[in-house]
């Protein structure tokens, strides 16, 4: 049986997108007309630099990019690769891009088993234009493949009145109902809730997707985690374009895992220094057992739905993984490891500016942009 070791998550810096949606990341921060981005390995690299024994065993991988996920040019040879190298993957796309989706599934079986497609619903765009039969179409082949897939609808205001509709549409073509995320304000740095609504007139409106999802993100939402997190040690968020790596969100890369690949990746648990005012990706994080004491839904549960014919959005190889926690996979911190790494995390943080000052200096940026409103 496969087991998780870890989960990394790959961040793919490019902002190409066939969408515009204005809840977007991209769009809140009006970074679309970005350029500048040169990837500096080939695949074959990074796929060695993201071995199973680099990463000590077989890891949840997850391909994310700024705009469209299937518009990196790579992203089929690098999915197949990883998959090949033993990894499961998730890719995260809003499902149009039909070529990228058919060469895909046109790997041998074997590899589909491990294989999750993460498809944003986005509603308002897709809706009764000649996009929506192209999306409900790559949805039913994933879903008549080994592939796994879950449906995710971003739940704003524009669209609550629509909810009928929403639930309609997926359940016709997709057998369940969709999960909901929670959207947030990224151009504010306490990052509010994406909404005019009160939090309980916002939980009030989109409850009825009954989303497991929704739930735990909203539980989280806005609450600062002080539990010891093991994200860096169980975890890695990895640019894909240098091979930079941080222990997490907001955090300053502190080694780059492509450049030499003889040299061990430096696994170290954010612990009790977390900086972010919540944990805004716990669907994941959380979800997977970064934090052993957290008693939460797994990722299974968070991403799966059952059908009305009775199949599962989650099957096969992805079924199995998804109900496992990290914690039970990994050696836990004694008291005096957590002790220790409490008393030097601090100066690891400082020492890594040293590291990554391109990094501090386009962090800086964006933080004055959000400070000063001027993201917009």
């Amino acid at each position: 049986m496969k087991k998780i070791n870890k989960l990394i998550l790959c961040f793919i810096p490019t902002n190409l997108c066939n969408l515009k949606c204005e809840y977007c990341l991209v769009s809140q921060t009006n970074e679309w007309n970005r350029n500048d981005i040169k990837f500096q390995y080939p695949v074959e690299h990074i796929v060695q630099a993201l071995s199973k024994e680099r990463l000590g065993g077989e890891c949840f991988i997850n391909l994310t990019a700024q705009g469209e996920t299937l518009l990196y040019k790579d992203i089929v040879p690098l999915t197949r690769g990883l998959l090949e190298e033993g990894h499961s993957v998730e890719i995260i796309t809003n499902a149009t891009i039909s070529k990228r989706i058919d060469e895909i599934l046109e790997f041998p079986e074997n590899l589909l088993n491990n294989l999750f497609f993460k498809c944003s619903y986005h509603y308002e765009q897709l809706k009764d234009k000649p996009i929506e039969k192209v999306y409900w179409n790559n949805i039913k082949k994933i879903k008549e493949s080994p592939c796994s897939f879950t449906l995710e609808l971003m739940p704003y205001d524009k669209i609550s009145d629509k909810l009928d509709d929403i639930c309609s549409r997926c359940i016709e073509n997709a057998g369940a109902k969709c999960h909901a995320t929670v959207g947030r304000d990224d151009a504010k740095n306490n990052k509010d809730l994406l909404t005019q609504k009160s939090k309980q007139e916002y939980i009030s409106t989109w409850k009825s997707l009954n989303s497991t999802m929704f739930q735990l993100k909203m539980k989280l939402f806005g609450v600062k985690r002080k539990e010891f997190c093991y994200a860096g040690a169980w975890s890695l968020l990895v640019d894909i374009s240098s091979g930079e790596a941080s222990q997490c969100y907001g955090r300053m890369n502190t080694q780059n895992i492509f450049k030499n690949l003889n040299k061990p990746i430096n696994f170290r648990a954010v612990g009790h220094s977390c900086t972010q005012a919540f944990c805004f990706n716990g669907h994941a994080h959380v979800a997977w057992g970064i934090i052993p004491e957290y008693n939460s839904p797994t990722y299974y549960e968070i991403r799966n739905r059952q059908c009305n014919d009775g199949s599962n959005w989650v099957k096969n190889g992805c079924e199995t993984l998804f109900k496992q926690k990290l914690a039970d996979n990994n050696k836990q911190y004694s008291n005096n490891q957590k002790i220790l790494n409490t008393i030097t995390n601090p100066f690891f943080l400082f020492f890594s500016l040293f590291h990554d000052l391109h990094g501090v200096k386009r962090k800086t940026k964006k933080f004055i942009k959000i400070v000063t409103g001027k993201f917009k």
